[in-house]
């Protein structure tokens, strides 16, 4: 069990955590933990599904890296069930902090959370009683959406190797940064996702780093500045052309 010492007050109101391991919280504190969530994440990445597709897909595949405080999975999956959607949702995510999930049962999340909170208990109890190392899944019908989720307790490169080529419509590069873990922004990491993403596929992430932006750009993704006016910006990335406003293409 964690002690509220690393509980951290972000500036909408929302909590973040500091991690010890990787000396760093979780979100900005400046731009708020459920705004960066919502802004940097979740509402470019629907607009872009919406916008492929006309509408939602009937099955929607998310690959969450990493789970953290769960922030990106469980707002996407309340953002969803707001929208009525009928389909299904599959979030796939690894973590390293196998304590995590017990922590996050005492979390105090934001009211924006309260409809979905029972879902979210059950979903962070299975998890913390789970095996480490294999991918453990979790089923759970809420509304008329059916929600699954793959969450394997370990290293994330590990469980990257293993899933399924081309077969991710949203990866939300959601990591500890760069100077803290490298592993996760090499240009050969960016390789990896490309090999998971489908073609109109979209990555998020918070960073706008030069050095990421061309890591990304070798590996074969076009990458752009994105600027919600709300929070600071950070870059959408895919394998085609974005068709977005308040985008800048990157080059270098």
């Amino acid at each position: 069990m964690k002690s509220n010492d690393w509980l951290r007050q972000s500036s909408d109101g929302s909590l973040s955590a500091y991690n010890k391991a990787f000396d760093e919280c979780y979100h900005s504190l400046k731009d708020g933990a459920l705004s960066e969530t919502l802004y940097k994440h979740i509402y470019p990445s629907l607009a872009h599904l919406e916008y492929v597709f006309k509408s939602l897909p009937t099955t929607i595949n998310v690959l969450d890296i990493c789970f953290g405080l769960g922030y990106n999975s469980f707002t996407l999956l309340a953002m969803l069930c707001k929208k009525g959607y009928e389909g299904t949702l599959r979030i796939y995510s690894p973590e390293q902090d196998e304590a995590i999930f017990y922590a996050l049962l005492d979390f105090d999340y934001p009211p924006f959370f309260a409809p979905y909170k029972v879902y979210m208990e059950e979903i962070l109890l299975f998890f913390a009683n789970a095996p480490v190392c294999t991918i453990n899944v979790y089923r759970i019908t809420i509304n008329k959406m059916i929600c699954e989720f793959y969450i394997y307790k370990g290293d994330a490169l590990e469980m990257l190797n293993i899933l399924p080529q081309e077969s991710f419509d949203i990866i939300y590069q959601d990591a500890f940064s760069p100077k803290k873990n490298p592993a996760l922004w090499s240009e050969a990491y960016f390789s990896l996702l490309v090999s998971l993403l489908r073609s109109q596929g979209i990555v998020t992430t918070y960073s706008q780093s030069r050095s990421i932006v061309q890591n990304a750009l070798r590996a074969g993704l076009k990458v752009y500045n994105y600027e919600s006016g709300i929070v600071r910006g950070g870059s959408l990335m895919s394998k085609d052309t974005l068709n977005f406003t308040r985008l800048k293409a990157r080059l270098a």
